[in-house]
């Protein structure tokens, strides 16, 4: 049986306003490649979490911890959205 190895660097350079979208997330640009997440109570006003394009990384700035995590990588973001670990994030993004 064949283990097929995941590169954790390549999937942290995938582009996170595509994952965000692969994720389903609905997002507003608020600045030069800022982006903030719908906030699905009030549609009209962004949320707390915010999406950095530049350096490919988002940070929850209400502290919200989702799938134990509140900003980072891709993955983090993956296991924030999805509420999930680690390992079922890499998983997921693997096929993306």
């Amino acid at each position: 049986m064949m283990s097929t190895k995941i590169d954790l660097q390549d999937l942290k350079r995938k582009p996170i306003l595509h994952i965000a979208e692969m994720l389903g997330m609905q997002l507003v640009k608020t600045g030069s490649g800022v982006y903030a997440m719908k906030d699905p109570e009030q549609p009209r006003d962004p949320s707390s979490l915010i999406i950095f394009e530049g350096t490919n990384t988002w940070k929850r700035f209400s502290g919200k911890e989702q799938g134990g995590v509140s900003g980072g990588s891709t993955i983090d973001l993956c296991m924030h959205v999805r509420e999930c670990d680690f390992k079922e994030a890499v998983n997921y993004m693997k096929n993306l």
